[in-house]
């Protein structure tokens, strides 16, 4: 346990953990990273990871994770939340190989899903890991409408530009889409570069 940690919990013990949302569009790789974190520091999984679009249908979450980093050290329990969309269509689906009656389930779950995760934003969350996929365009409308919540709201956020072990990767271009931030790259696939997202968690949140 880092001196700042255990400094925390001798002044306020019974002070819960910050609650860190993993924050995206679909499909931005949110549940991998969230495994990343988890697994890399308290030997958890949050959830099962899918390419199909709105594979998370509700937030799920690991507790007490304790991030414990030269740059600082901080304990947050970290949610993984559905993806956020503008819409969603069920046709989209029949690309991913599901037949009409599973699209109609998948976009059913996916539409509850965006509202938990308005519902986790609005009461729950004290942070902000915001996901998006580097291999494509960052400027969709869902992201500045998502990022502008986020901002309103006041709270801390931490910009991963995720997917960078990929060829085809731009974490440039996310930068460039939201200058106001900084931007870590990373892969949650492979761990690319999360010492680096770890420093910045544990300044962001600490």
């Amino acid at each position: 346990m880092g001196i700042l940690t255990r400094l925390k919990s001798f002044l306020f013990p019974d002070s819960a953990p910050a609650v860190i949302g993993l924050y995206g569009p679909p499909n931005a790789g949110k549940t991998t990273l969230a495994n990343c974190i988890a697994t890399d520091w308290a030997d958890v999984t949050v959830g099962e990871a899918s390419e199909v679009p709105h594979e998370t249908q509700r937030a799920q979450r690991a507790e007490g994770i304790e991030i414990d980093h030269e740059e600082g050290s901080v304990t947050v329990s970290v949610v993984d939340t559905p993806g956020v969309a503008t819409e969603v269509d069920h046709a989209a689906f029949f690309d991913h190989g599901l037949d009409d009656e599973a699209a109609q389930a998948r976009a059913r779950g996916a539409t509850r899903g965006i509202g938990e995760s308005m519902r986790t934003l609005r009461e729950e969350v004290g942070g902000v890991i915001y996901v998006l996929d580097a291999t494509q365009d960052p400027r969709a409308q869902v992201n500045d409408m998502l990022l502008g919540i986020v901002e309103n709201q006041g709270l801390p956020v931490v910009l991963v530009a995720n997917k960078v072990d990929h060829a085809d990767a731009d974490a440039e271009a996310v930068a460039d889409a939201f200058p106001r931030h900084d931007v870590v790259p990373v892969s949650g696939l492979t761990g690319e570069n999360t010492d680096a997202l770890y420093a910045a968690l544990a300044k962001r949140f600490g």
